[in-house]
């Protein structure tokens, strides 16, 4: 033996005789990918379409001020003022008010002669697909792989919480986008150092803080994590920001004033509260008098609770003056609370600590993530709890045993950072400081609050159980399982659990 190489020619019937396995022969190729994404986002668009002409408007959650407030703005050109026709919906300034902004003018292009309410309801469909847009970019930063990407659009698609909620007049479905948009950019800007996706991040952030308070936290951690990720860069940051100006004048200067604007409306809103009232979201008794609160439901079942619960007022005329309330729903939920309270304290009942919150927090939270919460209820079982808490550890899991800086980099655990910071914050800061104040676990306690991150859960979870078996058999079998059960979880279980009270719209 020579280590000269032979002169004998392969023959081509030998090498036709071997076949050639690439990744494409595998489920889904790239034909199957297309057109299963395609079904998804259709069946997807028919879901919301049907929850937003079918479903009552009592129902979805907070959709009638949400409404109420939005046609308020629409009859002005910028901003409105506090008056006798707006005290029932709460506070119209001091609040971050650019949804209700944008909804009041989107009413003007109503020429369709539907009713403005589904008509809203259409204009918020967008946001969902876009929500949904934005986390598979994200998840792309990650990996290319076909059968994670299928996966990360079933599980976004078919959580019936967000789907129920993504055709509803809600605040929420805007901040959702924004979130996504906000964390993608900025994960993108790690990869590429274009000083253009830095500057897009900073825009979706300052435009998400105008639409709900709660996206504050995740500025906070947004930006913690930008200053750790270029701690030993810091030098080269500012030449990443000015790069954006040389490569697209036109764009780069709509960033700059848009970020510019930006600044200006979050110093002028959240300035002016704590300059004003030393609070970034003051009560409403606070801006005005407390006559005038009572008039709105949410904010006279919280003084009227606090009035029993300090003693300025005895029991039974605490519930006598529940009768102001004129929503049936938080009338009654105020009359539990003033009950359950007072059961608590003649009990002698503890009260429950930071640790024994965690797991009524995270099933609590399961169940309206998976259940619907809204004016009108449709929970979950305990099984189905118990499965979507194993389904979480197993991911979790996946990530621990398969997560590899060297190889990965450090985008999957900017993720975790992320979605772990907002949920921490979200039950101790939020969750907790309310059920201590109102000794009421469910007061304040909704699975939609979770979904500015629910992006990068779903594209963690989605990654790493995809990583978890190394066999493509194995790997299938996940994902069937998965995805079946995020399917079935969502529509079937809306159809199987639905009642009629959920299809009846008010008269008038």
């Amino acid at each position: 033996m020579s280590g000269e190489p032979s002169n004998q020619q392969i023959q081509p019937s030998s090498v036709l005789s071997v076949p050639r396995v690439t990744a494409d022969d595998y489920f889904p190729s790239k034909s199957q990918m297309r057109w299963l994404t395609t079904a998804l986002l259709v069946y997807f668009g028919l879901r919301l379409l049907f929850f937003a002409l079918k479903i009552s408007s009592s129902v979805p959650p907070d959709e009638v001020t949400h409404f109420a407030v939005s046609r308020i703005f629409s009859k002005v050109f910028l901003l409105p003022e506090n008056s006798p026709e707006t005290y029932q919906y709460g506070l119209v300034t001091t609040i971050p008010w650019l949804y209700y902004w944008i909804m009041g003018k989107l009413l003007h292009l109503n020429f369709f002669g539907i009713h403005d309410l589904v008509f809203l309801r259409l204009c918020n469909i967008p946001f969902a697909f876009g929500t949904v847009y934005f986390a598979w970019r994200t998840l792309r930063l990650l990996t290319d792989d076909r059968l994670t990407q299928l996966l990360l659009i079933i599980a976004m698609t078919n959580t019936v919480m967000f789907s129920f909620l993504s055709a509803s007049v809600s605040y929420d479905n805007l901040t959702n986008l924004l979130a996504a948009m906000s964390i993608y950019y900025l994960l993108a800007f790690f990869c590429n150092r274009s000083g253009t996706l830095l500057a897009a991040s900073f825009l979706c952030q300052l435009v998400g803080c105008l639409m709900k308070p709660t996206f504050l936290p995740l500025v906070l951690v947004l930006m913690v994590i930008l200053l750790a990720n270029e701690f030993k860069k810091l030098r080269l940051l500012p030449s990443a920001l000015s790069s954006w100006f040389r490569p697209s004048g036109r764009y780069s200067l709509c960033l700059t004033f848009g970020i510019v604007i930006g600044l200006v409306f979050n110093l002028q809103l959240y300035g002016g509260n704590i300059f004003n009232y030393r609070n970034l979201t003051p009560d409403m008794e606070v801006v005005l008098s407390p006559e005038i609160a009572m008039k709105y439901r949410t904010q006279a079942r919280n003084m009227i609770f606090t009035m029993f619960k300090e003693g300025k007022v005895t029991k039974k005329k605490a519930l006598e003056m529940t009768t102001i309330i004129s929503h049936k729903g938080d009338r009654d939920n105020t009359v539990g609370l003033i009950e359950d309270f007072d059961f608590q304290i003649k009990s002698g009942e503890p009260v429950i600590s930071p640790l024994e919150y965690i797991p009524i927090w995270v099933e609590t939270m399961c169940a309206g993530v998976f259940g619907v919460f809204a004016h009108l209820p449709m929970p979950i079982t305990e099984f189905k709890i118990f499965l979507v808490i194993g389904l979480m550890g197993l991911a979790g899991l996946a990530f621990l045993i398969r997560w590899r800086p060297r190889e990965t980099g450090w985008l999957p655990a900017y993720l975790g950072v992320i979605a772990a910071f907002y949920a921490i914050f979200l039950m101790y800061v939020v969750n907790y400081r309310t059920y201590l104040d109102y000794r009421s676990i469910w007061l304040s306690l909704q699975g939609r609050y979770i979904f500015p991150v629910i992006g990068p859960i779903y594209v963690l979870s989605s990654c790493y159980l995809m990583r978890l078996f190394s066999g493509r058999s194995w790997r299938l079998a996940v994902f069937v399982a998965v995805a079946l059960f995020f399917i079935i979880s969502d529509f079937p279980f809306f159809l199987s659990s639905v009642t009629s009270n959920w299809f009846i719209w008010p008269s008038g």
